[in-house]
C-alpha cells in the first residue's frame, strides 16, 4: 500500500487494502474452475493412464489418478487468478477498499483527491 493515502476523515497515513471482492472472486473462482474442469480432469486421466499403460494395471490406475488430479488442479488454479482479478478491478472501482487504521473509516478511491492516486 503507498503511503501517501490519506484518510479522507481524519488525515492519517496508517491505510489498508481490505481486498473483500479479490478474496470472494478467488474463492468463487478456483471452485468453478475447479468444477468446469470435470471435462479436462476426465481427459487428463485418459492421457494419464495411456502414458502409464507400459507399466501395467498399477501404472494405469496411478496414471488416471494423477491426470485427472492435475486437470482439477489446473482448472481451479485459473479460476483463482481470473476471480481475483475481477475481484480487485470490483474493489478499486465500486467498494470501499481502504480502511484507516486510526477511525476505522472505509473509503474508495471515488473519495480520494487525483493527487493521492
Amino acid at each position: 500500500m503507498s503511503s501517501t493515502l490519506t484518510c479522507p476523515r481524519c488525515g492519517a497515513t496508517e491505510i489498508l487494502s481490505r481486498n473483500h471482492a479479490r478474496k470472494a472472486g478467488c474463492i468463487i473462482g478456483a471452485a468453478a474452475g475447479a468444477t468446469s474442469s470435470f471435462a479436462a480432469a476426465l481427459g487428463g486421466a485418459e492421457v494419464g493412464a495411456a502414458m502409464c499403460f507400459i507399466a501395467g494395471p498399477p501404472g494405469v490406475i496411478l496414471g488416471s489418478i494423477g491426470g485427472a488430479m492435475m486437470g482439477a488442479l489446473l482448472g481451479g488454479a485459473a479460476g483463482c487468478a481470473t476471480g481475483a482479478i475481477i475481484g480487485s478491478t470490483i474493489d478499486d472501482e465500486v467498494l470501499d477498499n481502504y480502511q484507516c487504521e486510526r477511525c476505522k473509516h472505509a473509503f474508495g478511491k471515488r473519495h480520494l483527491d487525483v493527487c493521492q492516486i
